[in-house]
């Protein structure tokens, strides 16, 4: 069945602009990504003035209200939901009169514009019902809720991509009781039944797939370019001297099958995300493990537009010549890193030996349009993002005439426990995402040297050129780079 994604935001949109203490009918236009599944994208309300009819039975929008606004639709490559309220209901369903209504709309819409999606919604004080065009006829659809632990009151009869059916039968595999023990029996065969996509399986992709092979989860869809070096061997799980120069996400994928018991599904992709993202269309759950600006960025505009799940996960350690300047191992520069955490900053850090002086890690979850994503929290570092789209020969012409450092280049430090931490921590938040057991946190900020453990709590921020007002949430699939940054500045050289 087809589903209507709705993000807290939109949800608590809708009814605030619906529902009024008068309980007259009032009406808005859900712009929406078309994805086989609707992507709602922005809540464009109906003024009371601009209503051609309005009562507490009843509302339409005027004619050229309504052309204006599907026109406008349209033309952004998006389909209407055309929704309206039931003030004065709880858990609403179309009425009578709503029902010769939308069959009367639905000869207007395919008549004045052929062969396009809309649908039809009505909200009420806890629920919301939706119907679709399925070409012929208006069928049900269900609704999905991102971040639904973000509302007040949540939207009673929505569904979950992690639900199982309510017959399944009790598990009975012994390899994972203690499992079944610690979230039950409904949480396991929600683990079983998710697909998690992994990009980037260096030392804390790895770990990640490691405890969700062991956890039961039913598949993951391995996305990473490299291949295994010798350097990688002191922090990826599951990898041995003898796969040297093997691709990462095969060298893996051996060591997955064989502690999963074979019960683990493996799509392995050796490629850069930016360029094949359709692996993650059918994915449950997104996890970020890369060390690239450009991917992080891809991977958060991608969970975004298709309004999916996102865990972004990374590691910093801060040494002596590169605490000041040095662009950390999870894209941020060290100023960045204590900025975005709303933490009060440490002066001065305590440097505990001759060369480390911090080692932070941090498991963000991305629920679009619910909470802070990448780049409302500002971690779209233009400036490494740059020089990672630069050609070798450009990279190489810029550091000789100094406007790359040579530390901006370099390898960043990072340890196996620190990747241990971090992994951990982020197959913990996709635990409770997927089995509802406990709400998932925002932010998790790990200081191991303080061996401190700090949850912060994020908002989304209607100015991030990503999810904002002027944003891309749940447009679906369109080209790369649609959220708008201002500018980076660009080296110019003297004469």
């Amino acid at each position: 069945m087809r589903t209507l994604r709705l993000s807290a935001k939109t949800v608590r949109r809708l009814r605030e602009t619906l529902l009024k203490d008068d309980e007259q009918e009032r009406f808005a236009f859900v712009y929406a990504g078309d994805e086989g599944n609707l992507l709602a994208h922005q809540v464009v309300t109906v003024d009371d003035d601009a209503m051609a009819r309005q009562s507490k039975t009843a509302c339409r929008p005027a004619p050229e209200i309504e052309r204006e606004r599907l026109s406008e639709c349209y033309d952004q490559q998006l389909a209407p939901v055309l929704a309206h309220s039931h003030p004065f209901s709880a858990d609403p369903r179309f009425s009578s009169i709503d029902v010769e209504s939308m069959g009367r709309f639905r000869e207007w819409i395919t008549g004045l514009f052929p062969d396009r999606s809309f649908g039809f919604a009505v909200v009420g004080t806890n629920g919301i019902e939706v119907v679709a065009d399925d070409e012929t006829r208006l069928e049900a659809i269900d609704v999905e809720v991102l971040g639904e632990w973000k509302l007040d009151r949540p939207v009673t009869g929505s569904n979950s991509r992690f639900d199982i059916d309510a017959d399944a039968s009790a598990h009975e595999d012994q390899r994972y009781d203690r499992n079944v023990r610690a979230f039950g029996n409904d949480g396991q065969q929600r683990l079983e039944s998710t697909t998690v996509g992994i990009v980037g399986v260096g030392g804390i992709g790895s770990m990640v797939a490691e405890q969700l092979s062991r956890l039961g989860v039913g598949e993951v869809v391995l996305v990473d370019p490299d291949e295994v070096e010798e350097s990688n061997l002191s922090r990826i799980s599951g990898v041995f001297d003898h796969q040297i120069g093997e691709p990462k996400v095969t060298a893996l994928r051996e060591h997955l099958l064989q502690s999963s018991g074979g019960s683990l599904s493996v799509t392995t992709v050796q490629e850069r995300i930016q360029n094949c993202p359709s692996v993650l269309d059918d994915c449950d759950t997104i996890i970020g493990c890369v060390d690239s600006v450009s991917a992080r960025s891809f991977c958060n505009e991608y969970a975004v537009k298709q309004l999916q799940y996102y865990l972004d996960a990374g590691v910093r350690i801060d040494t002596p010549d590169r605490t000041a300047t040095g662009t950390s191992s999870d894209g941020m520069t060290a100023e960045q890193g204590s900025k975005e955490s709303n933490e009060t900053a440490i002066e001065e850090p305590v440097q505990t030996d001759d060369q480390t002086v911090e080692m932070t890690g941090y498991v963000h979850l991305v629920a679009p349009g619910s909470n802070a994503c990448f780049d409302c929290l500002g971690r779209h570092d233009q400036a490494a993002a740059r020089i990672e789209q630069l050609s070798p020969t450009e990279r190489s012409a810029e550091q000789e005439r100094g406007y790359i450092d040579d530390d901006e280049l370099a390898p960043e430090p990072a340890v196996v426990h620190l990747n241990g931490q971090c992994a951990s921590k982020t197959v913990s938040v996709l635990v409770d995402l997927v089995t509802g057991v406990h709400t998932p946190p925002d932010f998790i900020r790990y200081e191991d040297h303080a061996h401190e453990m700090t949850e912060l709590t994020t908002a989304p921020s209607e100015h991030c050129p990503t999810c904002g007002t002027d944003g891309v949430l749940g447009v679906g699939q369109r080209s790369f780079g649609d959220a708008h940054f201002e500018p980076a500045e660009t080296p110019v050289e003297s004469d």
